[in-house]
C-alpha cells in the first residue's frame, strides 16, 4: 500500500480533536458506567436488561456500517459529527421521559445507533489528520480518556449527597453534551469522504468497492474483526455487569464512580507510554498483553469477593483498552487502503460494539436467568471469550506485523 505520509494534510487545529476527545467521551461517558444501575433503579430485573443490551447491540450490526460507508463516500466526516451528536441527544431525552420495558428499548437502542459509532468515527477522523498516527494518536486519545472520568465526579457528589434522587440527571448531562458536541463539530477539520479525495488525485485513484472487496479478503484484518469480536464481548460484561457486581457485595453507590474513575486514570497514564512502547515491542505483543489482563479480570471477579481487589482490578482495564482495543484500530488503519479507512474501523464497531455485545448480552441474560441473578457465571463466560481472542492475534501474529510494517 506504501507509505502516505508525505500525502497526509497538516494538522491546523489539533486543538479541535483535543476538543473532540474530550467532549465526545464525556457525553458517553456521562451515561454508559451506570446505565445497568439506573434500569435496576426503573425496576427491571437483569434479564430484561439484559434485552435492552442485547436490542442495543443488534442495532450495532447496521449502524457503524452505515455511518462509516457515508462518511467514506457522501458526507464529509466532520458533518456526521453534528448530526449523530443531535440524534444521540435526542435519543437520550427519550430515555428520561420513558419508563415502561418497551419504551426504554427502543429509545436506548436509538441511542445506541448514533453514539456508539463515535468512538471509531473518532479514530477515523484523528489518523486521517495527524502526520504521525501511530505516534500520536495514543496520546491524543488520553484526553478521551480523561473526558470520560469528567463526569464521574458530579455524578459521585450528587449520588453522595442525594442518594434518593436517583441517576436519571445522568442522562440530561449526557444529552447537554451531545449538543454541545454537534455545536463543537463546526470547529472540526474539514474531511472530504475518502472516494472524492480518490477522484480529486489526493491519493491514488481507487474506487470504494474494490478496496472494501480487498479489505474484507485480508486474512489479517479478518483475525482483528474475530479479536474484537470476541474481546469486546468480554469487555460489555465488565462495563454493564460489574459495578451492579460490587454495589451487591457492598460497595456504596456513590463509590462506583470513583472505583471506575481510577481504572481510567491509570488509562490515561498507559497512553503517555504506548508510544514508547510501540517502538520498543511488537504491536501484536502489546495486543496479547491486553487480552491477558481481561481474562485475569474477568476471573477475579469470578472466584474472588475481596473488594479492594476487585476494585483495584479496574487498572486491568485500562491496560485491555490501551493495549487491546488502540492496538486493534491502530492496526486496522495501516491495514485499509485510504477510500476505506472509516469504514475498517466502523466494521471494527461491527463487531466490537454490535455482533460481539450483542452475543455477550444473550449470554449473561441466559446465565442470570438460569443461575438466579448470579453475576459469576457470567464472568467466567467473559473470561473464556478473552482467551479465544488471543488464540486467534497468536494465530495470525506472524501476518499482522508482516502487513503492518508492509502498510506503514
Amino acid at each position: 500500500m506504501g507509505d502516505e505520509s508525505s500525502n497526509r494534510p497538516g494538522l491546523r487545529r489539533p486543538w479541535s480533536l483535543v476538543g473532540t476527545m474530550l467532549l465526545q467521551y464525556a457525553a458517553c461517558g456521562s451515561v454508559l458506567p451506570f446505565i445497568t444501575m439506573f434500569l435496576r433503579d426503573r425496576g427491571l430485573p437483569y434479564e430484561r436488561i439484559g434485552l435492552i443490551l442485547l436490542a442495543s447491540s443488534t442495532v450495532m450490526l447496521v449502524a457503524p456500517f452505515f455511518w462509516g460507508m457515508l462518511a467514506d463516500r457522501l458526507i464529509p466526516l466532520n458533518r456526521v459529527f453534528t448530526g449523530l451528536n443531535l440524534l444521540g441527544a435526542l435519543a437520550l431525552w427519550a430515555v428520561a421521559k420513558t419508563t415502561g420495558f418497551g419504551g426504554l428499548l427502543v429509545a436506548y437502542t436509538a441511542f445506541t445507533a448514533c453514539l456508539y459509532p463515535i468512538f471509531t468515527l473518532t479514530n477515523a477522523l484523528a489518523f486521517h489528520h495527524l502526520p504521525r498516527p501511530r505516534e500520536q494518536f495514543p496520546r491524543l486519545r488520553a484526553w478521551g480518556s480523561l473526558g470520560w472520568i469528567l463526569p464521574f465526579l458530579p455524578i459521585s457528589l450528587w449520588t453522595a449527597w442525594r442518594p434518593a434522587a436517583g441517576l436519571g440527571f445522568t442522562l440530561w448531562l449526557g444529552a447537554g453534551l451531545c449538543v454541545a458536541m454537534a455545536a463543537f463539530a463546526f470547529c472540526l477539520p474539514h474531511t472530504e469522504p475518502g472516494a472524492r479525495r480518490g477522484r480529486a488525485g489526493a491519493v491514488a485513484p481507487r474506487l470504494y468497492g474494490p478496496a472494501l472487496k480487498r479489505l474484507l479478503r485480508d486474512g489479517n484484518y479478518l483475525a482483528l474483526l474475530i479479536s474484537m469480536f470476541l474481546m469486546s464481548g468480554a469487555f460489555t460484561m465488565v462495563l454493564f455487569y460489574s459495578p451492579p457486581f460490587l454495589e451487591k457485595l457492598g460497595v456504596g453507590r456513590p463509590w462506583i464512580g470513583p472505583i471506575q474513575a481510577g481504572g481510567v486514570v491509570v488509562e490515561i497514564a498507559l497512553f503517555r507510554w504506548q508510544p514508547f512502547l510501540l517502538r520498543r515491542f511488537r504491536i501484536t505483543s502489546l495486543i496479547l498483553v491486553g487480552i491477558g489482563a481481561l481474562v485475569a479480570r474477568h476471573l477475579l471477579y469470578a472466584v474472588s469477593a475481596n473488594l479492594w481487589l476487585l476494585s483495584g482490578s479496574y487498572a486491568l482495564v485500562a491496560v485491555v483498552v490501551v493495549f487491546h482495543h488502540i492496538g486493534v484500530s491502530i492496526l486496522a488503519n495501516a491495514l485499509a487502503a485510504a477510500e476505506v479507512r472509516a469504514t475498517a474501523q466502523s466494521l471494527l464497531a461491527f463487531c466490537g460494539m454490535g455482533l460481539g455485545p450483542m452475543f455477550a448480552n444473550a449470554l449473561a441474560s441466559a446465565l442470570t436467568g438460569h443461575f438466579h441473578d448470579d453475576l459469576r457465571p457470567v464472568f467466567l463466560a467473559g473470561a473464556l471469550m478473552a482467551g479465544l481472542a488471543g488464540g486467534v492475534i497468536a494465530w495470525r501474529r506472524r501476518g499482522l506485523e508482516k502487513g503492518s510494517r508492509a502498510a506503514l
